[in-house]
């Protein structure tokens, strides 16, 4: 695994913990949180469930 690929690992799992995304983009140095969210961050299927769930409580 390189560097570039553990970045991307790093941030998936820690949004997919509930770490702020604030947190996260200052760990990784960026100065625009757009390239966090947008770059670095990916959804697993796990995480669509877990909203999902979430919302059929709401209803």
């Amino acid at each position: 695994m390189n560097l570039h690929r553990l970045r991307h690992t790093y941030a998936s799992f820690m949004i997919s913990k509930g770490v702020n995304f604030k947190i996260i983009q200052e760990q990784l140095g960026h100065t625009d949180i757009k390239q966090t969210l947008n770059t670095y961050s990916h959804l697993s299927d796990e995480d669509r469930t877990k909203a999902s769930d979430l919302f059929d409580e709401i209803l």
